[in-house]
């Protein structure tokens, strides 16, 4: 079953990729129709998630919203679980938790693999050799919290936020507005 869900998700990503670089050819800039590219990839992953809620993949919406909202795939933080950790606690929002990440936009014609914008560690996620760091859970976007409320101790999950859980339409420093966001977390501890 995991074997079937990872090629309707290669699938799903090949058409929106071959759907973005049809377009990138009549793009001037790196981030032009951003906003309705980081809707599409959502819209993609979305699908991709629904298809499999009982596998590996994990879908929040985020809490205190309107129900006019519920309906919208941009107010749901999209999780794949790559690897179960061994804890059986949850952090809350007003914990401080430990983590290994790494944080991308999606992908690009500069960037096919999304731009990296933050990252605790350099190369490919190893939770044996990469060094983690604190920080307060509250003082994250509105996605990583959400998603990070729900993991446990060890737990590897990669994470897709819809940009109104984001930076928003605004943006931050050297993310774009209308960003999706795509994290790469490992929950190592977090502490109350």
């Amino acid at each position: 079953m995991m074997k079937s869900i990872r090629i309707l998700l290669s699938l799903t990503l090949s058409v929106l990729f071959g759907l973005t670089s049809c377009e990138e050819n009549t793009e001037v800039g790196e981030f032009d129709n951003w906003q309705q590219r980081n809707t599409q990839f959502v819209d993609s992953i979305a699908t991709v998630a629904r298809a499999n809620t009982y596998g590996d993949w994990k879908i929040f919406l985020v809490e205190g919203l309107d129900t006019a909202k519920q309906w919208s795939n941009e107010y749901y933080v999209y999780c794949q679980v790559l690897e179960e950790g061994n804890g059986t606690e949850h952090p809350l929002f007003t914990d401080s938790v430990v983590v290994n990440y790494s944080g991308r936009l999606i992908p690009s014609a500069t960037y096919p693999d999304g731009f990296k914008f933050d990252s605790s560690y350099t190369g490919e996620l190893n939770p044996s050799f990469n060094v983690p760091v604190g920080m307060p859970l509250s003082g994250t976007v509105p996605g990583f919290y959400t998603a990070i409320q729900h993991m446990v101790d060890g737990d590897i999950w990669k994470v897709y936020i819809p940009y109104v859980l984001g930076y928003g339409a605004e943006g931050s420093s050297s993310i774009p507005g209308y960003s999706t966001l795509v994290f790469d977390i490992n929950l190592v501890s977090f502490h109350r």
